[in-house]
């Protein structure tokens, strides 16, 4: 396998050097193409002077993580925009010729939706593997020309990617989300439909009805309203075979995504710590009664918590996070009630002698759902990490 020629003999900046930006750099070590590296964290100590963002670079290979308006760069990456790529792009520049390609995007359950395309796929007997957004970097797969690729898309990978390649392209939903970063609802859906410039020649693209109800349809771009098995063969082939209980894989959650992982007695715990907007917390909140919810952390901008329509499936709720007086004002203005603590680990002890002591023996179920509709950064290294702490503080109090 070559080395895209459009990289070769030039000079290569990668921005970023978290699990992306290393994968980036350890393809081109595999190369033996030069490059240099920038990453907020390694140059506390500025290692590099001025001179360093004087080089005139080819390409910026930037971590879709990195707000480039905002950063303390900007100015170098108003100057170097064009010159932005992804680890995408140099993922659709190999000449290698991949089966088919499908790109997946919206606010919740990208996930979900890729896994579910999976498993329908291997009940077909078709390879295929999820790549982008899901966990490991694009490039540190390896994929064969027989399989299909299902591109799980972030809005950030969408905004800075150039050269995608797309047979299929779908927008699963819109709610505000990111607006810290994209600064407007408008803004936000302008990128997410970004998507359809990357569709094929004779490629076709699919976008949720209710999120774009100004949205036309046109010749290779179509609405959908549910997950239907038409719309699913739209997307994979009329010819793939969908299992009558396809919904079932839905609810097979990813971890951290309304995963149900333990039971004590009548009491169930359910961890969706990938919830980091409220649209997400609420369809959680629909699934389930008597819930004692836990949400909090760091608020998306634009995001509201009215609780008030889903009250009567809630038996507590336990706030906790930086910007907790936030949500605090908006349930005091809904007259709901609330517990407000300083971390995670005080909740569950509190949720064990206020509600399971008292109620372990009752005929009544109850469900502890974490799903803090906040980003996780404020006390957590990511929403896996805090997934993770929600189980080990559960198991620390119920497993007994």
């Amino acid at each position: 396998m070559q080395f895209p020629k459009d990289f070769l003999n030039k000079k290569i900046l990668i921005f970023g050097y978290g699990k992306t930006g290393k994968s980036a750099g350890k393809l081109l070590d595999k190369f033996k193409i030069n490059y240099s590296i920038y990453d907020d964290n390694i140059n506390k100590k500025k290692l590099f002077d001025k001179e360093f963002f004087k080089n005139n670079y080819d390409f910026i290979i930037l971590s879709p993580g990195i707000n480039i308006y905002n950063h303390k760069k900007k100015n170098f990456f108003q100057k170097n925009k064009k010159k932005i790529i992804t680890d995408l792009d140099i993922f659709f520049s190999f000449q290698k010729k991949y089966k088919f390609t499908i790109g997946v995007t919206g606010t919740n359950g990208k996930s979900g939706f890729c896994n579910l395309l999976k498993d329908i796929l291997d009940r077909n007997n078709i390879k295929s593997k999820i790549l982008g957004n899901f966990g490991i970097p694009v490039l540190e797969k390896r994929i064969s020309s027989d399989e299909i690729c299902i591109i799980e898309l972030s809005s950030y990978q969408i905004d800075y990617s150039k050269n995608l390649k797309l047979d299929k392209a779908c927008i699963l939903n819109i709610s505000p989300d990111h607006l810290e970063r994209h600064k407007t609802l408008s803004n936000y859906k302008k990128i997410k439909l970004k998507i359809f410039k990357f569709l094929k020649e004779n490629g076709r693209g699919y976008y949720h009805k209710q999120s774009f109800p100004k949205l036309k349809n046109k010749n290779k771009i179509k609405s959908f309203s549910n997950l239907n098995k038409i719309f699913l063969r739209n997307i994979l082939g009329k010819n793939v075979k969908i299992h009558k209980n396809y919904h079932n894989q839905i609810k097979n959650r990813l971890p951290h995504r309304v995963e149900f992982f333990y039971k004590k007695n009548n009491f169930k715990f359910i961890n969706d710590s990938k919830s980091t907007n409220f649209e997400a917390t609420k369809f959680a909140i629909q699934q389930y009664k008597n819930i004692i919810l836990i949400i909090g952390g760091l608020l998306k901008k634009g995001d509201s918590y009215n609780v008030k329509n889903l009250s009567n499936n809630l038996v507590d709720i336990y706030i906790f996070g930086k910007e907790n007086n936030i949500i605090q004002k908006s349930l005091k203005k809904q007259k709901i009630r609330f517990i407000c603590f300083k971390n995670l680990r005080d909740i569950l002890k509190n949720i064990y002698k206020k509600h399971y002591l008292e109620n372990k023996n009752s005929k009544k179920n109850f469900t502890v759902l974490f799903s803090p509709a906040a980003a996780s950064f404020d006390q957590f290294k990511n929403f896996e990490d805090r997934g993770n702490k929600f189980k080990k503080y559960t198991y620390e109090f119920f497993k007994n």
